[in-house]
């Protein structure tokens, strides 16, 4: 004869099917409640600090792309003037040219009719008595 072993299977005749609350299943169910609370406060905080970092990254775009339009308009504004610089400098050697010019001229004119008065002069004293009298500046009324 074959030994075989003898168990027991457990059966219930429970007739009603449906959710057993038991203060275990309260307390998972609440602490699970808590939990996700606490995790969407969490998530919301970090999405609202992401949005304030893209937000500030977004004016940093917009001030460095204005920096740059006025970095641009600063070296067009610096090679302007130093066109005009360069202008003024070439204009002002003209002029100062043209003042050493006029100097020499009226110096060399004046040389000439002060020749040209002492050869009259001269001539004039060979002959006959013409006497040359100094020319004093007066500015007093006569």
């Amino acid at each position: 004869m074959m030994n075989t072993p003898k168990g027991t299977i457990a059966v219930t005749t429970n007739p009603q099917q449906g959710i057993v609350i038991t203060l275990e299943t309260t307390e998972i169910f609440l602490a699970t409640l808590v939990s996700v609370s606490i995790l969407s406060g969490v998530a919301i905080r970090v999405i609202s600090k992401m949005n304030t970092i893209s937000s500030s990254i977004t004016q940093i775009e917009k001030a460095l792309k204005e920096q740059a339009s006025n970095t641009e308009k600063i070296a067009r504004l610096d090679r302007t003037l130093d066109l005009h610089i360069q202008e003024y400098v070439n204009r002002k050697d003209v002029v100062q040219m043209l003042m050493g010019q006029l100097d020499q001229k009226i110096n060399h004119k004046f040389k000439r009719l002060l020749f040209y008065t002492r050869d009259i002069q001269r001539f004039l004293q060979k002959g006959g008595n013409f006497t040359i009298r100094e020319y004093e500046e007066n500015t007093e009324e006569e």
